[in-house]
């Protein structure tokens, strides 16, 4: 028996009516949409859901020893619930895509299932901390595309199931990854780290200070308060601490350079031996 996917979705998705008459395909009883969808935010004590069609991430708050991280983009199903595995498709659309597969991240996509019994999933994209993420933000792109188990009936969609709400239209077909490692100097750095310590502030500096001494923005934010590391006291011993790395990645044969490609370098008092590289 035909159904008309409007019915459907007037039982199951609110968020999809609208006022304006549209013209939406009729599927079989049997047929199952595939779509992209993040629940973003729920209304405490109501019912209320707010979607998204994205993810943004940002290295700058995680520790430095951490050189990957994971993330997921939700897929959802429309239809019977059934008792089978059922694979579905997902691409990567590499005309919009700025990031480096093998490079900035890597993504399984030949083993992707709706499993038996269940009507969601997710696409795992993991993405690699590289010192590009100083200086740009990347992006990827993931797109669904149909197969004999799945149609991708929702190109877009209202971004909540609040349907008295006007919302934004969302995409159920594209979902976009975005990932970065922009930094900010500390005003710490700026006006007590800087000449006597660590010299000039750099994204790549800073970093390495921070994973030489096991630091994290928040202990510069909150430098100088009780319970964070960073203290106007400790200073030269993080100082010394990374003066003692640096040289030693020197003499090793793997001098560390900066954002400007020279070999990094801190103040005068910790000055690194580069003469054997001159």
């Amino acid at each position: 028996m035909k159904l008309r996917i409007i019915l459907f979705a007037l039982i199951s998705f609110p968020f999809l009516w609208s006022c304006d008459k549209k013209e939406i395909p009729v599927f079989a009883s049997d047929d199952a949409g595939i779509y992209f969808q993040r629940l973003t935010n729920a209304v405490y004590g109501s019912t209320t859901e707010y979607y998204g069609d994205s993810t943004d991430f940002s290295f700058a708050g995680t520790n430095a020893y951490y050189t990957s991280h994971v993330l997921y983009a939700p897929v959802l199903t429309m239809g019977k619930v059934v008792d089978y595995d059922r694979p579905f498709k997902v691409v990567v659309d590499m005309e919009e895509t700025t990031a480096v597969e093998g490079k900035d991240f890597e993504i399984e996509l030949d083993s992707l299932v709706i499993k038996a019994g269940t009507s969601k999933a997710e696409v795992p994209v993991r993405i690699i901390r590289t010192e590009t993420l100083l200086e740009k933000t990347l992006k990827i792109v993931l797109r669904l595309q149909e197969n004999e188990h799945f149609k991708c009936y929702l190109e877009t969609y209202k971004n909540t199931n609040l349907y008295t709400a006007k919302g934004e239209q969302i995409s159920g077909v594209r979902y976009v990854f975005t990932f970065n490692e922009m930094y900010t100097q500390p005003n710490f750095w700026k006006n007590y780290a800087e000449k006597d310590y660590f010299g000039e502030w750099t994204a790549k500096k800073y970093q390495v200070v921070n994973q030489v001494c096991g630091l994290t923005p928040i202990d510069w934010q909150y430098a100088n308060y009780y319970g964070y590391k960073m203290q106007s006291a400790r200073l030269p011993f993080f100082a010394r601490t990374v003066r003692i790395y640096l040289q030693e990645q020197a003499d090793a044969g793997n001098p560390v350079t900066d954002s400007d490609g020279k070999y990094m370098q801190l103040a005068p008092n910790y000055e690194v031996d580069y003469s054997d590289y001159q």
